[in-house]
């Protein structure tokens, strides 16, 4: 995801906002954050660790930097 993401920042498909909500992401303990759809908008996707503690601090900093958080669960 990391590596997507620093392809399609290079190829300019990223914004400023996109771009300080994954940093945000990332330094809250996410392991993985990019852009999704087709860029140039403000919708991304972070990996969060398990557990409620990893979680919320990865929502925290994505709100704090002017996300709004979109909560969504897998099921496998």
């Amino acid at each position: 995801m990391n590596q997507n993401q620093k392809l399609l920042r290079q190829l300019g498909v990223s914004t400023v906002k996109l771009d300080k909500m994954i940093e945000a992401s990332l330094r809250a303990g996410a392991y993985g954050a990019k852009l999704s759809g087709a860029g140039g908008g403000d919708c991304m996707i972070a990996l969060h660790p398990d557990g409620i503690q990893g979680k919320r601090l990865v929502e925290k900093a994505i709100e704090r930097v002017g996300g709004q958080v979109l909560k969504v669960k897998l099921a496998l």
